[in-house]
């Protein structure tokens, strides 16, 4: 008894640690999910800054461009304010060759108009004297160099006004060109930008998503842990109370085995006491004539018979006697469920199956899987404890998970019977 009572305690204490390992496994498993999940919020800030830095890259591009913008359009103000300088200075040699080319006509005319001769041969032939040849030579020579400047510097001042006129088509043109290319960089960046800003809101969503994927992860841990707790918390509360049942089951044990034996004692004194008055009333019946004592031994077979039926009685174990059985009848009524009666045959059953198991060193016989009528426990005390390790599965293997309780709550079984071999119940229904 005392060995059967120290292997259930073992299997209690192997049972509570066992318990703890699937809130220890659990919590491993959300924290790794957690962990994946806080690696990727990393990951999604760090594209969001990689996205910012390349926005703000754009932005100073921007910037640049349209700062470039201003300096042509600056330049263009510039060239068009020499324009209108140009066109009034244009207008200005207009005015200019137009006075030259009438101060040239008008010369033309006087010449022609005149009869003066415009000739060196003329000029000294009609001179009268030698100095008033130089000096008609001189006048001749002036008015031809003054002519020929007239005609030199109105070349000049045409070429002049053409070459500005083109230097300042040029420029104004080039300006044109490169606020176009500027325009069309400006789109580009722009088109850029905003395709980053869809990335950067895109990855902003993302972030919210996972942080809020890792706060339900984190809740869900919370719960878990809170129920895991809750769960062996329950569980440890059953396996003391199977440890108190137990040890209660094991003192009962003693006392009825201590009971039994009073009893024993006592039917052996009650026996040796019927036996020496059946003695002394035999000497007696002998003594008055023959067919008293025949009487009297009739009698002395009579109470031979009820003391066979005393044994008989002794040797049957009763309903109330069996602790597992009271301890089932229990566990039934508070499910609201009709208590079962002991069946002797099947109690037989299972003693044999019991003892099998006992023998092939706690092997689970192969047809105990496809019934539903039989349980087995090792290493479990009769009563309670064995009745509570059934119903809350403790340390059991079953098919289903649940069979050992759906076998002491099937509401339609009537009879039962439990056998007991070294260390092993079983339990057989009907």
């Amino acid at each position: 008894m005392k060995k059967r009572i120290f292997a259930s305690l073992l299997l209690c204490s192997l049972t509570l640690s066992t318990i703890a390992a699937p809130s220890i496994t659990l919590a491993d498993n959300f924290d790794e999910k957690i962990q994946q999940k806080d690696s990727e919020i990393s990951n999604l800030k760090e594209q969001q800054g990689t996205v910012a830095s390349q926005i703000a890259s754009l932005e100073s591009d921007i910037s640049a461009i349209i700062e470039e913008g201003t300096e042509l359009r600056q330049q263009q103000l510039e060239l068009e304010n020499k324009t209108q300088q140009l066109k009034t200075e244009i207008e200005e040699l207009k005015v200019r060759i137009e006075k030259r080319e009438e101060a040239i006509k008008n010369q033309a005319r006087d010449v022609q108009v005149n009869g003066q001769s415009t000739t060196m041969m003329d000029a000294v032939l009609n001179a009268s004297s030698f100095t008033d040849a130089i000096s008609r030579i001189q006048a001749i020579s002036t008015i031809v160099s003054a002519n020929n400047d007239l005609v030199t510097q109105q070349k000049a001042d045409k070429e002049a006004v053409v070459a500005k006129q083109d230097e300042n088509e040029k420029k104004l043109a080039q300006i044109e060109e490169t606020k176009a290319e500027l325009e069309v960089k400006k789109e580009d960046i722009v088109v850029k930008q905003a395709d980053l800003n869809v990335l950067k809101s895109s990855l902003e969503l993302e972030q919210a998503s996972a942080e809020s994927s890792k706060s339900a992860l984190v809740e869900q841990k919370a719960a878990a842990e809170a129920e895991q707790a809750r769960v062996a918390a329950e569980k440890q509360a059953a396996e003391e109370q199977a440890k108190k049942d137990a040890e209660a089951a094991a003192l009962a044990v003693e006392e009825q085995k201590a009971a039994a034996s009073a009893k024993t004692t006592e039917s052996s004194t009650a026996t040796s006491a019927t036996q020496t008055s059946q003695d002394s009333g035999t000497t007696q019946a002998q003594a008055p004539n023959t067919g008293s004592s025949s009487g009297n031994s009739g009698s002395s077979n009579s109470g031979t018979g009820n003391t066979g039926n005393n044994n008989s009685g002794g040797g049957t174990v009763s309903n109330s006697s069996d602790p597992t059985l009271a301890a089932l009848n229990a566990l039934r009524s508070s499910h609201g469920l009709n208590p079962v009666s002991w069946d002797a045959g099947l109690a037989a059953t299972a003693t044999a199956r019991a003892a099998l198991v006992e023998g092939s060193g706690f092997q689970i016989p192969s047809d105990h899987w496809s019934n539903g009528y039989e349980v087995i426990a090792i290493m479990f005390a009769p009563g309670s404890a064995v009745i509570n390790a059934w119903y809350y599965e403790t340390n059991m293997t079953t098919s289903t998970g649940s069979g050992h309780r759906d076998w002491e709550l099937n509401p339609s079984i009537t009879r039962v019977g439990f056998g007991y071999s070294g260390s092993v119940i079983v339990g057989r229904s009907a």
